[in-house]
């Protein structure tokens, strides 16, 4: 989401409108991870870990990974948790040049990083009709994190296109489609998030706490109210959707929690009344690739597609 910012730093030369390979590297604190992707079936060419000694380390790796890249690979870089936050506020009456300059002093007491570091960029927040006041959510970084990352990944054979938070990056593993889906996804060792996506907008999107160790826990442990608290929470979602938000019913919940206990989950969800229960499969972008391998992938595989899903959002406005 973050463009304007890679602006500063792209090459005079234009990137082809169809990139023949899309990649992403998610940044993480303790690890970089990278994905390439073919773009004509989307399907993943090569994946790669690279663990990080110390933070100092992250500059250098990531212009190795990028340098391993076909020339003019399209490529986005997908921030962890702990390299951005996210402010929701009310739409400013302004212009978009006007909002981009206002939004840095708007926030400053919201966040924790200093003002005069501050790089925010931000998106229109789906609300219910009724709503008088339209409201954005920001996503705010550090131009000291972003500004090295973005000079050596220019100099390398890829073309940074995008910069993305991860959490609003699963909805593009989605079909776009007029009925409201809700995802729960996790990343090891991270939160479980539970979202809701129509028309490929995210409508909601919340943290759960006390779930980092889903996808290693035993059915048997998972049973002794870990998951009853699970079905509380999708339910408390599903209702303010509906409630709150005014919205249609979700047509079904979608699983991407890659855990040799999902099938159980799944059937003790059906157990409690959910019956359009599945798993959201990412195995068709990695033929032949293992759970843990999907564990570990599927979000910087979701970075990639956003930059095609943003190519044809492009072309749709230009047409």
């Amino acid at each position: 989401m973050i463009q304007k910012f890679t602006h500063k730093f792209r090459s005079s030369a234009s990137r082809p409108r169809q990139a023949a390979q899309i990649a992403a590297i998610y940044l993480q604190a303790e690890q970089l991870k990278l994905v390439l992707v073919r773009s004509a079936d989307q399907v993943v060419l090569k994946t790669e870990t690279m663990r990080l000694v110390d933070s100092q380390q992250r500059v250098s790796a990531c212009s190795q990974l990028a340098r391993e890249l076909p020339k003019n690979t399209a490529l986005c870089l997908v921030l962890s948790a702990d390299s951005y936050q996210l402010v929701q506020l009310d739409k400013p009456p302004l212009a978009e040049v006007e909002m981009r300059q206002a939004l840095p002093w708007q926030i400053r007491d919201l966040v924790s990083i200093p003002t005069d570091d501050l790089i925010v960029d931000y998106c229109d927040v789906a609300e219910p009709a009724s709503q008088q006041q339209a409201k954005i959510q920001v996503v705010a970084s550090s131009r000291s994190l972003l500004a090295p990352l973005c000079k050596v990944l220019q100099q390398s054979p890829a073309q940074l296109i995008n910069i993305q938070p991860d959490e609003w990056l699963a909805r593009n593993l989605l079909p776009v489609q007029p009925q409201a889906v809700l995802l729960l996804s996790h990343q090891p060792g991270q939160e479980l998030n539970i979202q809701i996506v129509r028309n490929g907008t995210l409508y909601l999107s919340r943290k759960l706490r006390g779930f980092t160790r889903i996808d290693q826990m035993s059915f048997s442990d998972l049973s002794l109210g870990l998951l009853d608290n699970l079905l509380l929470e999708v339910q408390r979602s599903l209702d303010f959707f509906e409630g709150q938000m005014r919205q249609a019913p979700v047509k079904e919940i979608l699983f991407l929690l890659p855990s040799p206990e999902l099938p159980a989950i799944l059937q003790y969800f059906g157990q409690n009344g959910f019956t359009q229960v599945r798993a959201l499969d990412v195995a068709a972008y990695m033929p032949g690739s293992s759970l843990a391998e999907q564990a570990d992938y599927w979000l910087p595989l979701a970075g990639a597609l956003e930059l095609l899903l943003s190519a044809e959002a492009s072309l749709e406005t230009t047409h």
